[in-house]
């Protein structure tokens, strides 16, 4: 009986680990190269883009997207972008392309999150 009620509790505590994931963006920490665009807030048009290929400073930014806690939003008002990040890898392909509204969210896998925490 012991058994069974030690192994029902780690199998909680491996789900509860599980459930509690972060919604980080997969595969943006193999990139090598990320391209930040930054957009004018009041016309929505480009002001410039800079291209990131320095390893510590793709791991510091992947490391801190990685770091929130994000909840996918099913309906969400019109928004103007701040940001766009454009990761790639070695090949110079696109992994993922993120957009960073003014609204404190973050826009991917065809989604805006929110930032909880």
């Amino acid at each position: 009986m012991k058994k069974l009620i030690a192994l029902v509790l780690s199998l909680v505590c491996v789900l509860g680990l599980v459930g509690c994931s972060n919604g980080s963006i997969k595969g943006i920490d193999k990139a090598t190269e990320i391209e930040v665009v930054q957009y004018d807030i009041s016309s929505g048009a480009e002001i410039g883009t800079v291209v990131l290929t320095e390893e510590a400073d793709i791991k510091h930014i992947v490391d801190n997207i990685n770091s929130l806690k994000l909840k996918k939003m099913e309906n969400t008002d019109p928004t103007v972008l701040e940001y766009k990040l454009v990761f790639c890898n070695a090949n110079n392909e696109v992994i993922e392309t993120v957009s960073i509204p003014a609204n404190d969210w973050l826009g991917f896998d065809g989604y805006f999150h929110s930032i909880t925490s």
